[in-house]
């Protein structure tokens, strides 16, 4: 049975689906999937080798200046992306619960959460077109606001100018599954209380696959980016056919000395690389030519704002330089393969100039870069510590154990062997960045809210020893590194924190190593519990040890202004200054363009690397004396 004959626009993931359903269907020897973790047979189940190896990769494909960038070896292997939680006996089960926000000072009894009325799940035929009308109610009579989390390829929310907005979406082959998709309605009074309602959206093929229209191919979604003039630029385009197959791409006009690539490893994307020599607007048309009906195009505009080479000073003295005289470090975290991006040069530029200390955003995390058993995917955080090293910059490891971003393999392995899947990763992890990374989160957020001990698959293997067994290994394997727990909403009095305070007490009766803690302190700018926060930082230095400020972002809420931002960031600065025992103040990102929290710009640097007040005010908390 040949499976292009049956479904001829499939996307490669949808045929790996198809192709073990069939399996299944037509009687195989054991009518069951391969499990990768216990068999074998299947790919990567065998220790890395010289083959898990970065190579080099070709400078046209990335804009690094000052250090060597690396990638994968081969073309990208091909990863059947399940999400656990939408199944189709998840879907039977109907409307999925929603997620009411309800911010502080806000009254339930008199002022109830907005809703929406008459969703339910729904299932469409591929080539189908839907409409979904969303009217959000308040139950005080006021009209709500709301939004889209998330439009699909294609999916329009248009407003109907009566209270009402419609989502229009024509799913094609590449959407064929079930989609979760979210509305959140807004409370007049208090936009931060509002309802996220879901519903879910069932794609399934027609019988008559004709039926199915070739729709024109597109170029994914770009940011709007902002250079340096006469840095070097790469613009990674990738083509989007929603029918599964995949478009060429064409640039009709190459800016003077401009290469123009097809990826070594992604046949979907090409790499544009030029270096701007002028100021101003950049614009480049790029064609997405369809790979069935070469007559069927798109054309679509990419730009780039240039700014001159002194838009990107700053007054006063560099935050690392400051930093050092105050016997703290600063840095940030690095968005992953950031030399891939157009902005990467004076990404790399900004915090080569500011920073003395980086941790990896996302390529130490377990699912990215040990995705399948025996295969490790290196090569972005060999690129980071490169660019670290050429920037006397130290690297701060994250995460090495953490409940979430865990690769399919791990959650659905024998509960038995996890110790040895756990033990495994953290030799191979810290044994290859031994000489590189002077800190290391090794346990990160353990706390549930409550005080207790999160469950994971971790605990659920090894219950609380899991953290000891980690800990100590780390120890072994690092004995000149410091070795961190990392954990979230400890920055105020709480359960959280008693629980966690708890947990170090038992750590340190045990004489299980641990150098310090790391406080993740992601704000808004209505965070007011200073006091408490200098308290739990005492609690922690009264027991020896050492406190990092590891994921500092403030967020803009309501109609808060850049102004409170600063004053809060510098409120955390003078608080860590006036801890002895406060070592490095980190933000979770550089730039709010690439903050995970970008909709509230939490960060230092705005989207065009303009420095913000709260820039200045960080600066001044470390120019005190």
């Amino acid at each position: 049975m040949h499976l292009n004959s049956i479904h001829p626009r499939l996307p490669l993931v949808g045929l790996l689906v198809l192709a073990s359903q069939l399996m299944v269907a037509c009687g195989g020897s054991s009518g069951e999937t391969p499990d990768p973790t216990t068999d074998p047979s299947v790919v990567g189940s065998e220790a890395p080798s010289a083959d898990d190896q970065p190579i080099t990769e070709d400078p046209a494909f990335n804009n690094a200046v000052g250090f060597s960038v690396v990638r994968e070896p081969g073309a990208r292997l091909a990863v059947v992306e399940v999400d656990p939680e939408i199944s189709d006996a998840t879907f039977e089960l109907g409307l999925p619960e929603a997620v009411i926000t309800v911010p502080e000072g806000v009254d339930t009894t008199t002022n109830q959460a907005p809703f929406f009325e008459d969703l339910q799940n729904l299932t469409v035929e591929a080539g189908e077109i839907i409409e979904i009308v969303y009217r959000p109610q308040d139950p005080e009579g006021e009209l709500p606001g709301m939004f889209p989390e998330k439009l699909p390829q294609g999916g329009t929310f248009d407003d109907n100018f009566d209270g009402s907005k419609t989502f229009r979406w024509q799913p094609l082959q590449m959407d064929v599954g079930i989609l979760k998709f979210t509305v959140t309605a807004l409370d007049p009074e208090n936009s931060l209380y509002r309802t996220s309602q879901p519903i879910l959206i069932k794609t399934v093929l027609p019988e008559d696959l004709s039926s199915i229209p070739n729709v024109a191919p597109t170029l994914d979604t770009l940011l709007t980016y902002t250079a340096r003039v006469n840095d070097p630029v790469v613009f990674e385009l990738k083509g989007i056919d929603l029918n599964g197959t995949v478009p060429t791409l064409e640039v009709p006009n190459l800016p003077a000395g401009a290469t123009f690539n097809q990826h070594p490893r992604f046949e979907e994307v090409f790499v544009l690389k030029f270096t701007p020599t002028t100021v101003g607007e950049t614009v480049i048309d790029v064609l997405a030519r369809d790979s069935v009906d070469s007559s069927l195009t798109t054309t679509e505009a990419v730009s780039l704002s240039v700014l001159a080479a002194d838009a990107f000073d700053r007054d006063g003295s560099a935050l690392k330089a400051l930093a050092s005289n105050r016997n703290v470090q600063i840095g940030f975290a690095a968005l992953q393969s950031f030399y891939h991006q157009p902005d990467g040069a004076i990404y790399a530029s900004t915090a080569a100039q500011e920073y003395d200390i980086v941790t990896p955003e996302n390529s130490m995390k377990m699912d990215y870069l040990n995705p399948e058993p025996g295969r490790y995917q290196f090569a972005a955080t060999d690129n980071l510590v490169a660019f670290a090293n050429a920037n006397a910059m130290a690297v701060h490891g994250h995460p090495l154990v953490w409940y979430r971003q865990l690769p399919t393999w791990i959650t659905s392995s024998v509960v038995a062997e996890r110790e040895t899947h756990m033990s495994e990763y953290i030799e191979r992890v810290m044994t290859r960045y031994a000489d590189d990374v002077s800190v290391w989160d090794v346990i990160n957020e353990p706390m549930a809210d409550d005080g207790s001990l999160r469950d994971s698959v971790w605990l659920e293997a090894m219950g609380s020893e899991y953290i000891d067994k980690a800990l100590t290994q780390a120890r072994t394997l690092a004995p000149a590194a410091a070795i961190l727990i990392n954990e979230f909403d400890i920055g105020f009095a709480g359960p959280k924190f008693d629980g966690l305070v708890e947990l170090v007490d038992g750590l340190q009766e045990r004489d299980v190593p641990l150098d310090g803690i790391g406080f993740q302190m992601h704000v808004f700018t209505s965070f007011n519990q200073f006091d408490e926060l200098e308290a739990n930082f005492a609690q922690i230095a009264a027991r020896d040890l050492d406190i990092y400020i590891t994921e500092l972002d403030v967020s803009l809420d309501g109609s808060a202004t850049i102004v409170e931002q600063a004053a809060a960031y510098q409120q955390v600065v003078n608080i860590c200054l006036e801890q002895v025992r406060c070592k490095a103040i980190q933000t979770w990102g550089l730039t709010d363009q690439y903050s995970f929290r970008s909709n509230f710009d939490p960060l230092l640097f705005d989207r065009a690397y303009q420095a913000k007040p709260a820039y200045g005010a960080v600066q001044d908390a470390l120019s005190v004396n």
